[in-house]
């Protein structure tokens, strides 16, 4: 398996790796810097939610770009813009202009992500996809541990950190170019009846505009937390590694019990799971136990990161194949907005609040999502358990793309019948 479906595309998934690795240092590394020149916590979390406004203004435009001038042109355009972005972070130091390069940064990510992802789905078929978006996932996850771990090769308040960020994206430009197969094309997804959409799956919807909230919250902040509390650069990578491990490890078995039982009561125990573990992290802050704020992480990343492939996985129980697509594009931007509006509530609340007020805000948003489930689960009519499809772990840095084909490859699977008398219309 590995010869015939890897190898071919090695340097595809090696790029992928790359650009997560660099994803994941900028973001943390931003964090902690902005802390060390003493931004306040609400100008840091503006500046953090720049990324995914970036992300989103991307997520539109990138597809339109490829189609003009092709795939190769944007990524290498979107690549040497990203690296501009992170070094003028290190040559001007003023939370205004960084909210702005963070902008940049999210939409350069969007189409590093975009043109990568639409590569690897178009060269997949129908006998290797699912182990490609398996060994994809892996990397991602991966990927995003091992950023966490680049954080001591340097000091983050001089400039070889942001270097080190630009190189690893200016890198990830060499193996795309080595990719023998032919550039695919991008289609942009039919318009998607929102409305609709909310009033039919008002679960999956919420689930996933709150699980981009809490992620966003979580990994825009928690390198700017464990600074105020005088946790060393070590320290905080393992703090936020913690996080990643934890979402890695629980996104299977959270997904196989989504598969046997009716899936909303899985999002209603994964959230106030999720709720209750959010206070670990001040408990150990309290009692001054590094472990125990370890453990905590790691129960959030397991409680909280896995929401969205849950939520979007109950909105794909709901739909037909044709459908899925213009419905991943739509649950991605709602995530992307939640994305963008967390850090800004959950900095206003370190400032004006508690410090640990980050984590009480992680508790309140998880629990928000199992009240709405509460209601589903007692005002709806039940699922059929064998009209479910395959709940889909997806990583924290899957795009629209690959997101939608991960939905359609699981739906595939199922025989096609009518899992609901409400016709959406997307």
């Amino acid at each position: 398996m590995v010869k015939q479906t890897i190898l071919p595309i090695w340097s595809l998934l090696f790029g992928i790796a790359i650009i997560t690795m660099a994803s994941g240092l900028q973001g943390s590394l931003i964090g902690i810097r902005a802390s060390l020149e003493e931004f306040d916590t609400t100008a840091t979390g503006l500046i953090m939610s720049g990324y995914y406004v970036g992300f989103i203004i991307g997520s539109i435009l990138v597809p339109v770009w490829v189609k003009s001038v092709g795939h190769i042109r944007v990524f290498a355009a979107v690549a040497s813009l990203a690296s501009i972005t992170i070094l003028m972070q290190s040559v001007v130091v003023d939370p205004w202009f960084w909210a702005l390069m963070r902008t940049g940064t999210g939409l350069c990510y969007a189409g590093l992500f975009i043109v990568t992802e639409s590569w690897l789905s178009d060269i997949s078929s129908n006998e290797t996809r699912g182990r490609l978006f398996s060994f994809y996932m892996t990397i991602l996850w991966g990927g995003s541990i091992l950023s966490q771990m680049l954080l001591n090769i340097a000091s983050p308040s001089g400039y070889d950190l942001f270097i080190l960020t630009s190189v690893l994206i200016s890198f990830a430009l060499v193996p795309l170019l080595l990719v023998r197969t032919p550039s695919p094309t991008i289609a942009t997804p039919e318009k998607l009846n929102m409305a609709i959409l909310i009033k039919t799956v008002p679960l999956g919807v919420t689930g996933v505009t709150l699980s981009g909230v809490v992620t966003g919250a979580v990994l825009s902040l928690s390198a700017v937390y464990a600074q105020s509390i005088g946790m060393n650069i070590g320290e905080i990578s393992f703090f936020i590694g913690a996080s990643y491990v934890g979402g890695m490890l629980l996104q299977w078995p959270i997904g196989r019990l989504s598969d046997i039982q009716d899936r909303r009561v899985t999002i209603m125990l994964v959230a106030i799971i999720g709720s209750v573990t959010a206070f670990i992290v001040p408990l150990g802050m309290y009692i001054e136990n590094q472990n125990l704020m370890l453990f905590g992480m790691f129960l959030i990343g397991a409680f909280s990161f896995p929401m969205y492939s849950l939520s979007a996985s109950h909105v794909n129980d709901l739909l037909r194949p044709e459908q899925i697509l213009s419905a991943s594009s739509g649950l991605i931007l709602l995530n992307g907005i939640g994305g963008a509006i967390g850090p800004i509530i959950a900095a206003l609340a370190m400032d004006f609040i508690d410090i640990n007020a980050l984590y009480w805000f992680v508790a309140f948003v998880n629990i928000s999502i199992g009240f709405v489930a509460v209601y589903c689960i007692n005002y709806q009519a039940p699922m059929i358990i064998e009209d479910q499809g395959d709940q889909v772990p997806v990583a924290l840095s899957v795009g629209p793309v690959v997101a939608a084909e991960m939905f359609v490859e699981a739906d595939s699977t199922i025989e096609t019948e009518e899992v609901t008398e409400v016709e959406i219309k997307l």
